[in-house]
């Protein structure tokens, strides 16, 4: 789509001007010695906690649970909807 953009001359000027820095901003970047460069990374690991069962914080059964859950829609606890999906 870009391509088929229509530019006047006074346009096309500014941007042949714009190319050029650009083009030789790269080639400076390009030409940047840079040596060999050695880091110590850390050592990636994967932390994982053991899967136990434990009480449940609100009141220490389901049925707490559920009480305590401000809306239901039959057998469902209810949440306000996070996730907007934009076509």
């Amino acid at each position: 789509m870009l391509s088929r953009l229509k530019l006047t001359a006074e346009e096309m000027a500014a941007l042949e001007k714009d190319f050029a820095s650009i083009l030789a901003y790269v080639g400076q970047v390009s030409a940047a010695a840079v040596g060999e460069v050695e880091e110590e990374l850390p050592a990636v690991r994967n932390v994982m906690r053991n899967d136990v069962a434990t009480v449940c914080a609100v009141g220490g059964s389901r049925e707490a649970l559920v009480g305590a859950f401000p809306r239901r829609d039959g057998d469902y606890l209810a949440v306000r909807k996070v996730i907007n999906k934009k076509k």
